[in-house]
């Protein structure tokens, strides 16, 4: 596909959009399928701002989660997170979380891109936590409490908070040891963090093995 005509319709669209018309140009949407996959990374980048507004798109846009560009990927996770604060966006953001869990289970994000994941499976989570469940979500995303940046921290503990709604969630958290972890960051220099981790804390402990899990020193 030659680059100029997405560059046109895109022109246009911006213009119609300006002018207050909804017109979009036939074939558009489509095309951006294969722009998704263009060689030139700024070229991916650039649609990766486009795709919010089809959500069609999701499996193209979820495949960048994987691009050798960072700020291809980091796009895509602003995207996703975008589509995700919206019950509409996060019940289709939903069918990625399997996707969006390999990524956690990597490790191997750069800060802000697992920040825009946490988040989004925030998102994912609180609309239907269970994919996130039975995706191993709360021995993998626990184990972000003991990250060194603060920023994924909260976010980790904000994922646990919507896991720890259903009963299973609160038994995997016992399980799982992370209440005295959870304990430990009531102290955080952070006031969200606190505030996140006090929020799993009260989900947690009215099952009746929540209070004992807490007087287990921390790992």
């Amino acid at each position: 596909m030659n680059r100029c005509k997405l560059s046109v319709p895109r022109r246009n669209c911006l213009h119609i959009r300006k002018e207050g018309r909804h017109v979009s140009p036939a074939g558009f949407f489509k095309d951006l399928h294969v722009v998704l996959k263009d060689e030139d990374s700024s070229v991916r980048a650039k649609t990766c701002e486009m795709a919010l507004v089809s959500s069609s798109l999701l499996p193209s846009l979820s495949d960048l989660l994987d691009d050798p560009s960072s700020s291809c990927r980091r796009n895509a996770h602003l995207v996703l997170n975008s589509l995700a604060q919206l019950p509409a966006g996060a019940d289709a953001v939903l069918k990625l979380v399997p996707k969006l869990m390999l990524k956690v289970r990597e490790m191997q994000q750069e800060e802000e891109e697992e920040v825009l994941l946490l988040s989004t499976l925030t998102s994912c989570s609180r609309l239907d936590p269970r994919p996130t469940l039975v995706s191993g979500g709360i021995p993998l995303i626990g184990q972000r409490l003991s990250h060194c940046s603060r920023d994924v921290c909260r976010e980790a503990a904000a994922v646990l908070i919507a896991l720890s709604v259903p009963e299973d969630g609160k038994r995997q958290v016992c399980e799982e040891q992370l209440l005295p972890v959870l304990m430990d960051l009531l102290q955080d220099g952070d006031v969200e963090v606190q505030t996140n981790a006090a929020g799993v804390i009260m989900n947690t402990v009215i099952i009746t093995t929540g209070p004992s899990s807490c007087l287990v020193p921390s790992r």
